[in-house]
């Protein structure tokens, strides 16, 4: 092949900057560095792909060419690193979940138990992140197993529905309904939804204000942190709004608000993520076993 990946880095950051100075500076080398990687890289291709003619530099057609296949060789390289770096010996023992808040509560502790008795050699580490998070967490390798609600599309990412949890309504526990087996949203057409904001997580926030379109409401929304289990709460236990969560948030709010059943059909999904490449065997064990804990939550 004649010419190196880190040729390809150089030449690639002086046709992002246009400049051989800036380029040296980003990638913290010298600027006669920068010249010589691109010239012996111009060498063994046997063009030019810089046009040096003008005060500016600029790229050739050829190296507009060398540049798209540039980025996609050194993203391809980048992949089979992390390929590899999947069976490093530290990792091959190693689980590390990344979930958002409403999954920390019942399936996740259910998961690192079930692990514990069926997987000893396999370490879990758990990350919780706030709501619409999980993905780009597993996108910036920082987990193997992403938990969570409407999780986006990642290139080298199995995406995979695993439950349709039933919703419930969360209010104060001494909320006349509260005490009710289920309730109907049109009997709390008065109170505002608690919900975090849109751009948290907007086909999740869409959603619950869809569910509350379904069953006859249109409620204004109050904002709360991304958590609704955050500094926001009161006002659930105040019976000044309320809110839709997941059946297994149940017992795991506070003593002043309760859950209860909301009637007709209402469901969130729980999904899982982890990168289709990753074929060590203890890992798919434990994806099994997250989805036989999951079809369980479809009960509450």
């Amino acid at each position: 092949m004649g010419f190196t990946l880190r040729q390809l880095e150089v030449f690639l950051t002086v046709a992002e900057t246009l400049h051989f100075g800036r380029a040296a500076e980003r990638l913290h080398i010298s600027q006669p560095t920068v010249s010589q990687e691109v010239a012996r890289l111009e060498r063994t291709v046997g063009v030019e792909l810089f046009d040096r003619s003008r005060r500016s530099v600029a790229l050739t057609e050829a190296g507009e060419v060398m540049a798209a296949e540039s980025a996609r060789l050194l993203e391809q390289a980048g992949a089979l690193l992390t390929r590899v770096r999947l069976h490093e010996e530290s990792r091959l023992g190693t689980a590390r979940i990344v979930a958002s808040p409403s999954v920390v509560n019942r399936l996740l502790p259910a998961v690192v138990s079930r692990a514990e008795q069926e997987l000893p050699a396999l370490d879990t580490a758990e990350l919780a992140v706030d709501t619409g998070q999980v993905s780009a967490t597993l996108a910036g390798e920082l987990a193997d197993i992403g938990l969570g609600r409407f999780l986006e599309d990642v290139p080298g990412y199995r995406l995979e529905r695993i439950a349709d949890e039933p919703v419930r309504v969360a209010l104060g526990r001494d909320h006349p309904l509260a005490r009710r087996a289920s309730l109907r949203l049109t009997e709390l057409r008065d109170l505002p939804l608690l919900l975090w904001p849109r751009e948290q997580h907007p086909r999740y926030f869409d959603h619950v204000l869809g569910l509350c379109a379904e069953h006859g409401v249109d409620p204004p929304v109050l904002v709360s942190p991304p958590r609704i289990v955050g500094s926001r709460l009161y006002l659930l236990a105040r019976n000044r709004a309320f809110s839709l969560v997941p059946g297994s948030m149940t017992g795991h709010l506070t003593e002043d608000v309760a859950t209860v059943r909301l009637e007709g059909r209402a469901t969130l999904p729980l999904e899982m993520q982890w990168r289709t490449d990753d074929r060590r065997p203890p890992l798919a064990t434990l994806r099994n076993l997250i989805r036989q804990e999951a079809a369980a939550l479809e009960e509450w």
